[in-house]
């Protein structure tokens, strides 16, 4: 059974939070992140590309599905199977579910140095295309 949403928020930041919640997190993403795909946006929009087939969603749908996790459930998003760091080859399933909340959020904040692939920022451009 997935995890809740309230299960995510009562979860403690200084424990690893597990292989089976690193997978529940990038599923309830990939649901409900693929509600909000659009093909073309407002010029210079703000989007999220969210997988590795190219899908795009605005900033503020991004931010409104984040809006109701833990933080740290957003980094896991961002982090899983998406980047790669000195510290670790690549941000798999067990790597992610060895940390804490605390260690992934050092790691997010260390993003900006990682190799990033499939998910990340970025804006559409004059034309609203990405």
């Amino acid at each position: 059974m997935m995890i809740t949403v309230d299960e995510l928020k009562a979860m403690p930041l200084d424990e690893p939070i597990g292989e089976a919640v690193v997978n529940d997190i990038e599923v309830m993403a990939n649901t409900g992140l693929s509600h909000f795909i659009k093909k073309s946006f407002e010029p210079c929009e703000g989007v999220y590309r969210i997988d590795d087939f190219g899908d795009y969603v605005p900033y503020e749908d991004w931010q409104k599905f984040w809006s109701a996790f833990p933080e740290w459930c957003e980094w896991v998003f961002f982090l899983h199977d998406n980047a790669h760091s000195d510290d670790y080859w690549n941000f798999t399933t067990e790597v992610l579910g060895g940390l804490t909340p605390i260690e992934i959020g050092e790691q997010y904040d260390a993003s900006s140095d990682y190799d990033i692939d499939f998910v990340f920022y970025t804006e559409a451009d004059d034309e609203g295309h990405v």
